[in-house]
């Protein structure tokens, strides 16, 4: 479930924010990859340094074996002088192989020359830093998921506190460069200045995405000012001596190790409070996950730590790979992050369990294909074993969605029986609703069983009137009050329609106490006594709402909950729109034909003007030749940026085809959903379709769906003519046939489905038959060849002037008398992600 932030990012937030994704996190990645391809080959000397002074050495190791001792002061290296640590890292950044190395020491009062010969990595401290790099890339990547798909300032500033973890952690390569080393240097003193500020900050506005006052802004900003001040300090210090050691730089040690701790443990202090807190059950869950994440993430890694320092001789079993704990605690904050709602336990139970099987199924089939095949290859046909690890890598990645369903499926089945029930008898109550035809029915069948489903202390349902511009008035046991009416410019009907997801009265108070809200919506939220509302938008504006009281048994709405409620909520808004606007424009027409008010109906079910962005424009036009006609089409945008587009013929003409287009938009609604593919969409709607249409009717129907971030549309053609692409630049024109027969005869047979890259400056025309078929006086059709060459002709139209051209075009060749629906989409690629 995508988290859809309320919070509007200024000019200044949405800049750095994209030079964070698109610049900053890349080039950190990119710097990051010789260190990665080095830690097999990087040369093991068996000794580290600090501040100039050998600070360990490795029992027997290499420097152990050349004479260097602890506190031995570092004078040279490889002939090059050594002052400090960056010209230290500057006269080891050449070594790679295993080729002596001289170093100048001063021990006591005397100078010597020691030559360490170096060996190769042991396998523990390979897997060791192996571990490290992961941890470092998943806090990037989840910093840049996290970026990516939420614009407030818990984001950014989540963003920031991974992105310095993943600087440590994966490090950037040195070099010989003083002046490199240098800047490496003051950038790492840097970003562990500024680490608790972002802490401090971070869980300052931790979980609410709150709109803060200019005030409130300005005081976050000071917090990082003492990290910059103190940075300041430590750079003037340092030209003016460069060389370690002096009381200045002891005082500023002292200052910054204060600062440090006074952030982070303030910053743990609010942590702690709002764990305590029992008044924000939700953020209460996101914490107690965040809490765990930090508890198994940082434990085992930092007791690997103490137990090396404490005893470098000894080690834990396989204590390489505790450095892989280091996951947890992105994760968990990503997901403590990106979820909304209560993050229950048998959700993060569930998914730890998912993909917990699933690491230990990749860790098998590594452990069996690498170190059992891979030997053998190697032996037998001289094959090397990284080779096969390549292979193993790119097959899991291929194989790890499948796995991940039927690992979900498996665990449903064995640990949670109630989580498929639940949704069937969501999807009955479903098929139920689509049967009512009066809405009074239709709503009194919906609140009666969410209140048997989830047994709230109450259900109210606020609707609007058919036509979108009165008020919501709420319904409380099927009764309408109107002595608390809620207006659709309201702080809370805007908040409801921006957000479009179920969201709990906690978050909603942080979204309206954060600016000036209105005294009505306070006045509802309190009155009714919701712990949870769900928005019930129908086309491109909101219905209505529910609100569900807590539950009857004390426990928070969960995870599942909330799916199954924003699924149903889509369908039932669709039904009662439509059983509303059916019966308000009997009332408002009374002396007009049904007919009249048929077509209302069906022209409110389809896109009432394009679809226009940086990426693409879309637009569609429906003519019926009667009043009422069964062509359908749609487009829309998914919650993950994809395009959705479909177009429909009803086999028969008037209220019959229109009718049974009615029934196929409330399927294909329910159908099209995020992650769910063009050919699974068709093979469900089959059978329904089988069920709605008399013997000797179908539906035929096309539906795709177009990633603006890869350009590759997938799609489905159930018996449609075959939408053509055009290509202007180089006169290229292809035909989407890939699918299978209409809809709702062979309710048996699957679909496929196919591809297709789209470039910038693509048309995409989709049609319906009445276009081809439009009949002059003479009996001459306007047939397809017609039909191409006016796009062709017509091609560097705007889909809206283009759609206007085709339709002027056809009605003028046929005249006054149409024979057919006509319907078409045209679909320009402007740019991809």
């Amino acid at each position: 479930m995508r988290y859809l932030a309320v919070y509007r990012e200024t000019t200044f937030e949405r800049v750095t924010r994209l030079l964070g994704l698109y610049l900053l996190a890349p080039l950190l990645m990119t710097l990051t990859l010789p260190v990665t391809l080095h830690i097999a080959q990087k040369p093991d000397f068996g000794f580290s340094v600090r501040r100039m002074e050998v600070a360990e050495v490795v029992v027997a190791g290499p420097a152990e074996q050349a004479g260097l001792r602890k506190d031995d002061l570092i004078l040279t290296v490889d002939g090059r002088a050594t002052i400090n640590m960056p010209t230290y890292y500057a006269a080891l950044a050449g070594h790679h192989d295993l080729t002596p190395l001289p170093v100048k020491i001063m021990r006591g009062r005397a100078e010597r020359m020691v030559i360490i010969t170096p060996t190769t990595p042991r396998q523990a401290e390979m897997i060791r830093s192996y571990g490290v790099w992961v941890s470092g890339l998943a806090f990037l990547m989840i910093g840049f998921w996290v970026l990516l798909r939420r614009r407030d300032p818990v984001a950014r500033n989540f963003f920031s506190l991974c992105f310095i973890f993943a600087f440590f952690l994966l490090d950037i390569p040195d070099h010989t460069s003083v002046a490199y080393m240098t800047a490496k240097e003051m950038i790492r003193y840097l970003f562990q200045l500024l680490l608790p500020a972002y802490f401090l900050r971070f869980f300052l506005q931790f979980p609410s995405p709150r709109s803060k006052l200019a005030r409130e802004k300005k005081q976050l900003r000071l917090l990082l000012v003492p990290g910059w001040v103190l940075f300041g300090l430590f750079v003037w210090l340092f030209f003016l001596n460069p060389a370690p050691g002096g009381f200045p730089e002891y005082a500023l040690g002292i200052i910054s190790l204060l600062y440090l701790l006074g952030f982070f443990l303030t910053g743990l202090v609010i942590f702690a409070r709002r764990v305590m807190r029992r008044d924000r059950p939700i953020q209460r869950t996101k914490l107690k996950v965040i809490l765990l994440g930090l508890v198994c993430g940082l434990t085992p890694f930092f007791a690997a730590l103490l137990l090396k320092n404490l005893s470098p001789g000894s080690s834990l079993p396989h204590f390489q790979f505790l450095a892989f704990s280091l996951l947890l605690v992105p994760v968990s904050f990503g997901l403590a992050i990106l979820r909304y709602g209560a993050l229950d336990t048998a959700f993060v139970v569930r998914t730890s369990l998912i993909y917990g099987l699933i690491t230990l199924l990749v860790l098998l089939i590594y452990f069996v294909i690498v170190l059992g095949l891979g030997e053998f290859l190697a032996q037998v046909f001289q094959v090397e074993t990284y080779r096969v690890l390549l292979v193993v890598m790119a097959g899991s990645s291929l194989a790890i969605l499948p796995l991940r369903r039927w690992i979900q499926g498996m665990i449903d089945d064995a640990f949670y029986p109630a989580r498929r029930a639940n949704r069937r008898a969501m999807t009955r109550l479903a098929d139920q609703l689509t049967g009512l035809i009066d809405p009074e029915e239709v709503i009194r069948t919906l609140v009666a069983s969410l209140d048997d489903l989830f047994r709230p202390d109450g259900i109210t349902l606020f609707l609007s009137t058919a036509d979108g511009h009165g008020p919501f008035r709420p319904r409380m046991a099927g009764t309408v009050h109107d002595d608390f009416l809620l207006d659709q410019e309201s702080g809370l009907a805007i908040l409801l329609n921006r957000i479009r997801r179920p969201v709990f009265a906690e978050e909603l108070e942080d979204h309206l106490f954060a600016g000036d809200t209105d005294a009505e919506s306070l006045k509802v939220l309190t009155r009714i006594n919701a712990a949870l509302l769900v928005p019930m938008i129908a086309g491109n504006r909101l219905l209505g709402f529910l609100t569900f009281g807590p539950k009857s048994s004390g426990a928070l709405y969960s995870q599942e909950d909330l799916a199954n409620l924003r699924g149903l909520a889509v369908q039932a808004a669709s039904l009662i729109e439509s059983r509303q606007l059916y019966l308000e424009s009997l009332r408002q027409k009374r002396m007009e034909t049904e007919l009249e008010v048929a077509r209302d109906i069906q022209a409110r079910l389809l896109p009432t003007g394009p679809l226009d962005t940086d990426l693409f424009s879309i637009c569609g036009r429906n003519e019926p030749c009667r009043m009422v006609g069964g062509d359908y089409f749609d487009y829309f945008q998914f919650e993950d940026g994809t395009l959705g587009f479909a177009i429909a013929d009803v086999s028969g003409k008037g209220i019959p085809a229109a009718l049974m287009m009615t029934s196929l938009v409330v399927a294909f609604r329910r159908e099209a959903k995020i992650g769910t593919g063009p050919r699974a969409v068709m093979d469900r709607l089959n059978p329904v379709v089988a069920s709605l249409v008399s013997t000797g009717n179908f539906i035929c129907l096309f539906f795709g769906i177009w990633n603006p971030a890869t350009g590759i549309i997938h799609y489905c053609n159930a018996g449609m003519d075959p939408p053509v692409l055009f290509r202007p630049r180089v006169f290229f024109r292809q035909r989407l046939k890939k699918g299978g027969p209409v809809l709702g005869v062979e309710t048996e047979r699957l679909y496929r489905e196919g591809t297709l890259a789209l470039e910038p400056g693509d048309r995409l025309l989709l049609f319906t038959d009445g276009l081809t078929e439009e009949q002059n006086p003479l009996g001459d059709f306007f047939d397809l060849g017609r039909l191409l060459d006016l796009v062709a002709a017509n091609i560097e139209f705007s889909p809206l002037r283009l759609i206007e051209k085709i339709f002027s075009a056809v009605n003028a060749f046929g005249g006054e008398e149409k024979s057919d629906d006509k319907t078409a989409i045209i679909l320009e690629i402007k740019n991809l992600k």
